[in-house]
């Protein structure tokens, strides 16, 4: 894409181009004044290990037609993540990337994470709970839900929009990380990556114990 070419040419130049062990990582536009790309990027690497990352060969921060699209701030594609500018604070940053960082040691380590189908039952016994508890308080869920792992639109809408993430609080404490986290297996995944590394791994060992186990195996996969 010419606009790559263009951004790495333009970002050398006004000195926009950072590095995160071997990831280039190209500020498109500009950020905000509170965040600090330097803290951002050395917060990351001192959370995740360096080789959860071997999926990323570069990361572009900016404006792309794909987040209007999606209706998000983040996406993984192509060994590559594209990452709104228009963050709220250094923390928020943090929080997208790695979130997509979850979402690229997927593609790597799938079979560690979801051949044996223990993590997609400890999802699914979870969202059978979830699915009771809506419909125990007439919020007509779906039957989608006790049956679909993977990401269904109409699941999705009917979380944020059909009962809301206010709500579904009410309803995921003590059994998911956030309402975000019902989503999908994937979302699962990721949202308790985001937690593991960034925030409370004692939550995650308590409340999904299969997560927590998968999670520690991969960040120390390379020590066993």
């Amino acid at each position: 894409m010419k606009w790559i070419q263009k951004s790495v040419v333009k970002a050398k130049k006004l000195k926009d181009h950072y590095a995160m062990h071997d990831i280039n990582i190209y500020i498109k536009d500009p950020l905000p004044p509170e965040v600090d790309p330097d803290l951002v990027f050395s917060s990351i690497s001192r959370m995740v290990p360096s080789h959860l990352l071997r999926g990323i060969d570069i990361i572009y921060v900016g404006q792309f037609d794909v987040f209007t699209e999606k209706d998000v701030n983040a996406v993984y594609q192509d060994s590559a993540i594209y990452v709104t500018n228009k963050q709220k604070s250094d923390k928020d940053m943090i929080d997208d990337i790695i979130h997509e960082i979850a979402h690229s040691v997927e593609e790597i380590y799938g079979d560690r994470i979801y051949n044996d189908n223990v993590l997609k039952r400890e999802f699914m016994s979870k969202r059978l709970k979830i699915h009771s508890l809506l419909d125990a308080y007439n919020y007509s869920p779906p039957k989608e839900i006790r049956s679909v792992y993977h990401y269904d639109k109409e699941i999705d809408m009917y979380f944020y929009r059909g009962v809301g993430y206010d709500a579904m609080w009410n309803f995921v404490n003590g059994l998911f990380l956030s309402p975000y986290s019902v989503t999908s297996l994937r979302e699962y995944f990721a949202i308790g990556f985001e937690e593991y590394f960034m925030r409370d791994k004692n939550s995650i060992k308590k409340i999904c114990p299969v997560l927590h186990s998968k999670l520690e195996n991969l960040e120390y996969m390379e020590e066993r």
